[in-house]
């Protein structure tokens, strides 16, 4: 076992975030945000992903980095394990923060915690109905974070963690000044969507509504950002609606605002059961959102900050779409109400000082736990 790196001062805390691929592109801004706020403190932070991922877009000053695995083949995975414990052991980590989805990264934690003799804590961006499928190392975790109250309950509902260890903490983000929605007078209106090109029933009541809104004479750009197996299908549906003037696909992009600040509208197709980074990504550039609803975030309300549909229904969608975009002052308002609702309760100062708090109240259980562990008799 390496040495024990949790006999530093009380007050210390050096988080090491463990990030594997699906994380980085789901949730690298966030992360990024997570470092930017911690290195405006006094304790160092450390980042650990695969090397297939840019994680200088994520990355920053004073952020140390550590390439897992070092060997790329599967035979590897031991040698991969050490080599991480020897480079973490050197920067004396106090606490290790996994998320899942990331289940192998959630495995790799309970595994470093063990041989560091360190806490960690797990972040859940699912709902709990597809955790049951999977023995997941949990129960050994110091803390449950959930970035909604929704998923928070869900976290309860399922018993993977008592009460007392699951905590909510609000996923933060940099709200814009400026209100993109509608800002410029004339431009023709322009819609984004992320989503995962993997059914074509889920987009195929939006390009039918697209289909009637262009027909009328409506002008406007649908952007589609997103790969998967059924991208072909969707590209070949588009060109038989005739679509190709007014719908475009491309592949995810990072720095994610930089495809939404061009846009006006953020279409939620689904609730596809976990939390939308991109979505918060959108209210906060100023975004007005209009789709399907969904619980796993807690930010969208029907007329507040969003307009909803029945994804299942292009009459519904259509209706939607087109009240969006003939009043456009009513839909800019529920952009800028989605702006303030981020202010109060989505800040990343609020966000660093919770994981904070997490962190160092984390690290102080599991000081009593191994105390108390060394305290009690040794049977005879």
């Amino acid at each position: 076992m390496a040495q024990p790196t949790n006999g530093n001062s009380d007050n210390l805390v050096r988080p090491v975030f463990l990030v594997d691929r699906g994380t980085y592109q789901g949730y690298s801004s966030y992360i990024r945000r997570i470092l930017v706020g911690l290195s405006g403190t006094a304790h160092a932070s450390a980042l650990v992903c695969p090397g297939c991922v840019r994680a200088e877009s994520i990355l920053c000053p004073a952020v140390e980095s550590f390439e897992h695995p070092a060997l790329r083949l599967p035979i590897f995975r031991q040698q991969n394990r050490r080599i991480l414990l020897d480079r973490l052991s050197r920067f004396k980590p106090t606490v290790l923060h996994a998320f899942y989805p990331g289940l192998g990264h959630v495995s790799l934690a309970k595994w470093l915690s063990k041989m560091l003799d360190i806490p960690y804590v797990v972040t859940f961006h699912r709902h709990a109905a597809k955790w049951q499928k999977f023995k997941m190392p949990i129960h050994n975790a110091a803390a449950i974070i959930a970035p909604s109250e929704s998923i928070a309950e869900q976290i309860g509902q399922s018993r993977l963690a008592p009460a007392e260890r699951i905590e909510r903490i609000h996923v933060g983000s940099f709200v814009e000044d400026d209100c993109r929605c509608f800002s410029e007078e004339g431009r023709i209106a322009s819609l984004v969507v992320a989503h995962p090109l993997d059914d074509i029933g889920v987009f195929e009541p939006l390009l039918k509504a697209i289909r009637h809104l262009t027909m009328e004479g409506t002008e406007l750009l649908l952007v589609i950002m997103g790969k998967g197996r059924k991208e072909k299908h969707i590209r070949r549906r588009i060109r038989e609606l005739g679509l190709t003037a007014s719908v475009t696909v491309i592949p995810p992009m990072q720095p994610m605002r930089s495809i939404l600040s061009g846009a006006d509208i953020y279409l939620n197709l689904e609730d596809r059961g976990l939390y939308d980074a991109q979505l918060t990504e959108a209210m906060a550039v100023g975004l007005a959102v209009a789709g399907s609803p969904e619980k796993n975030t807690g930010l969208l309300t029907d007329g507040e900050t969003a307009a909803f549909w029945n994804p299942t229904d292009e009459q519904s969608i259509y209706g939607c779409l087109k009240k969006c975009l003939g009043q456009r002052a009513e839909t800019r308002q529920l952009a800028l109400n989605a702006q303030a609702h981020l202010r109060r309760h989505n800040s990343v100062s609020l966000m660093v000082e919770k994981l904070m708090q997490t962190y160092t109240h984390a690290q102080q259980k599991y000081k009593e736990k191994a105390q108390k562990a060394e305290d009690q008799p040794v049977a005879v």
